[in-house]
């Protein structure tokens, strides 16, 4: 963070400084963390109130305090209303003054994805700022841009929501310069309370961007058409696999390992240019992530050349279609980070796509709202019909899957019994794809699974 003192803080929060002033570079809301010179946030939510650990982050090395109501301590503090809500006043005010270009990224499923190709584009041209992790919603957000130092150039910035207004409320604060919604598909439906009220959430993301921003639209999507005509006023770049767009790809191929090579076209007026890309990266969904990362880094100059190599030597991204060795030289695809009804289609594209027997190993979906039965189902059906051998569930809505997948599909009460199973008759022709949300913890069967030591790189 850039160096700013407490009293400044104080003004523009609308806080009161207790204590004396000093300055302070870093922000911390973990007590469990090294707070080493650190501002501490006490954040309160429903299950928790991080001023009952003032202490436990004074020990931690914090130097300075911001609190909702005034606490017994040695340390400076600033007295605040409500400190979520300053926390992102503060986050908003370094992003003003550091003013880098930012990229706001949303969408059902390949967000992640993109921002890591977004990224390794830009790190070609300049020093950047790109989210870590998780920290995708209305605190993991404000903490990604409070890491803004003046030597900061770009801030690829990954916006998530479970609820409508998360996204215009963390737009709000980072103000990007270029906004996308990779795409919108049954995710978090619990939420939002139909698909047509995921797009409307997502479409927050463009709500924000000022008069010089720039959407970039998926034509591919189903609600494409509709923020052509809702975002009138803004710039827009399109993207397709499919349709005309600014941006599109021809010729596509997957190699014997996943990994995909494609034409990448770029048109402007008067004129066409097209590079062939290898992607690391497994799955040909994956063209439609790197289409969508060269239209955000082409509105920043950034020539088709430099594009292809930044997603060129973009890496894998953890949990993310990953390709390792297994106990008896199987092949393990962890896809475990999370899970869509597009991704899991995707994913199970990427298995079906090798040579060999074909299993699927299956964790819950969550927040699918009332239809989340049928979308199990419909994940059986497809993984049946893209020819899966063999179906192994762990978890209650899974139940659905294996009915509707039928002969060969197991259910097990919990993952012990399931990685029993599969060590008990697993051999080196098979190819195993781990997918769940990520509550299911499907990471423990990879974990399980994996050849102590040994790993191949492929996929991403």
């Amino acid at each position: 963070m850039i160096p700013l003192t407490l009293s400044a803080i104080a003004d523009f929060c609308a806080g009161q400084l207790i204590g004396n002033d000093l300055t302070v570079e870093r922000v911390m809301t973990d007590s469990r963390e090294d707070c080493t010179g650190s501002l501490f946030v006490a954040l309160v939510g429903d299950r928790f109130d991080a001023h009952e650990f003032i202490n436990t982050a004074k020990n931690q090395g914090a130097s300075a305090l911001m609190v909702s109501r005034q606490v017994e301590s040695e340390l400076p503090q600033i007295l605040v209303k409500d400190t979520q809500k300053a926390l992102g006043q503060l986050a908003r005010f370094v992003r003003q003054e550091v003013n880098p270009k930012v990229i706001g990224i949303t969408g059902s499923a390949g967000k992640t994805t993109v921002k890591e190709l977004v990224a390794s584009i830009l790190r070609l041209k300049g020093n950047v700022l790109a989210t870590q992790g998780n920290f995708n919603n209305h605190i993991g957000v404000p903490l990604t841009l409070l890491q803004l130092t003046q030597d900061h150039d770009y801030a690829v910035i990954e916006m998530g929501a479970n609820h409508k207004g998360e996204i215009a409320y963390c737009a709000s604060i980072a103000k990007p310069d270029v906004s996308v919604i990779n795409n919108v598909e049954p995710a978090h439906i619990e939420g939002f309370g139909s698909i047509e009220g995921v797009a409307e959430a997502k479409s927050e993301i463009y709500q924000a961007l000022g008069q010089d921003g720039t959407a970039i639209i998926n034509l591919d999507c189903d609600f494409a058409s509709q923020w052509q005509e809702e975002f009138i006023d803004c710039h827009k770049v399109t993207v397709s696999r499919h349709n005309d767009a600014h941006f599109s790809a021809n010729n596509v191929h997957l190699n014997s390992e996943g990994s995909v090579t494609f034409d990448l076209t770029k048109r402007s007026i008067g004129s066409k240019d097209t590079v062939t890309v290898s992607l690391q990266l497994a799955g040909e969904h994956n063209v439609s992530n790197a289409l969508v990362a060269a239209a955000i880094c082409s509105q920043f100059d950034v020539d088709l050349e430099l594009i292809k190599q930044g997603l060129e030597t973009a890496g894998e991204v953890k949990g993310r279609l990953n390709h390792l060795r297994g106990l008896e030289g199987c092949l393990l695809i962890d896809d475990t980070y999370n899970a869509s009804v597009g991704a899991v289609k995707a994913a199970i594209d990427v298995l079906t796509g090798h040579q060999g027997e074909h299993i699927f190993v299956f964790g819950d979906m969550k927040e699918l709202g009332k239809d989340s039965a049928q979308y199990h189902k419909d994940i059986g059906l497809y993984a049946k019909d893209k020819g899966v051998e063999k179906l192994y569930v762990v978890g209650e809505d899974v139940k659905h899957t294996i009915k509707a997948f039928g002969e060969n599909g197991k259910w097990f009460a919990d993952k012990v019994a399931l990685i029993d199973a599969i060590k008990e008759q697993i051999t080196s022709q098979q190819i195993i794809l781990i997918k769940g949300s990520r509550s299911a913890r499907m990471e423990q069967v990879v974990q399980a699974l994996i050849e102590p030591q040994l790993t191949d790189k492929r996929g991403g």
